[in-house]
């Protein structure tokens, strides 16, 4: 097995042609490791490629090195013996590379790596918080087995929360983005301040029955500001047994919204 790295496959493979001074073509490749950018260049890792020359090309390659062979005998002394032709069976083919089977993973060890991203999540968010000079303290509760409820409490709720919720909201994703990359991608992040998570619920549940009520009596589309998308959730739930409206997601992130328009 020889071994060539680089940034990405493709770039590992190059390098592989590049010293055995061949075209792509003429080897086989298998990926022993695929490229990881990591988190913040926390766990990054190059490509790693496995290129090796084919059958054919190992041979044309040998017989570069072999000195010229003396000249060939006269007609009367060659050998009268034909080479044996070449069938399916006696032609070689390049092995196709095995893909490794996944480990099963382990439960008490998935639990343990659940709640490292948990433990993880909670410095992770202390010190941003911090240093946008809040002082506040975070309690967790796990309200389900794929769910972790981060609490801040604090006297500046208005700055931790921030304008139509933005602030709170950048350090939920955050949060979100965190728990992905450490190895609890199932566990979904919901962050509060002071109850601020339950009366957004009833404004944005008010908010959808106000706007189903217009859209009904103009015969017009409206489109919601832009929300995040458990909030566009909550919009096309609060709508979703109304007969008179329906609802969709437009636009790209951050500035996808909810339209609301006749049935």
């Amino acid at each position: 097995m020889t071994i060539y790295t680089g940034k990405t496959e493709e770039a590992a493979i190059a390098a592989g042609l590049a010293a055995l001074n061949t075209s792509r073509d003429q080897v086989v490749t298998k990926v022993v490791t695929a490229p990881r950018k990591g988190w913040l260049g926390i766990g990054r890792r190059d490509a790693m490629v496995d290129v090796t020359l084919k059958p054919v090309a190992k041979e044309m390659a040998a017989e570069k090195d072999v000195p010229a062979k003396a000249a060939p005998r006269s007609a009367a002394t060659q050998p009268t013996t034909k080479p044996a032709p070449v069938t399916a069976k006696t032609a070689t083919e390049p092995a196709q590379p095995v893909a490794p089977k996944p480990e099963p993973v382990d439960p008490a060890k998935r639990r343990q790596q659940r709640q490292a991203a948990i433990d993880g999540v909670q410095d992770y968010l202390a010190t941003i918080v911090e240093q946008l000079g809040i002082d506040a303290t975070l309690e967790v509760e796990s309200t389900a087995h794929r769910q972790i409820h981060l609490s801040f409490t604090t006297d500046k709720e208005g700055l931790l929360i921030g304008k139509h919720g933005r602030t709170i909201n950048a350090l939920q994703s955050l949060a979100q983005l965190y728990l992905n990359h450490h190895g609890a991608a199932h566990v979904d992040a919901v962050l509060d301040v002071a109850g601020y998570r339950e009366r957004r619920t009833i404004t944005l549940s008010r908010l959808a029955e106000n706007t189903a009520r217009e859209v009904v009596a103009t015969g017009k589309p409206i489109y919601l500001d832009p929300m995040p998308s458990f909030e566009r959730k909550q919009i096309h739930a609060v709508l979703a047994k109304n007969r008179y409206v329906t609802t969709y997601s437009a636009g790209k992130e951050p500035h996808r919204a909810v339209v609301i328009e006749p049935a």
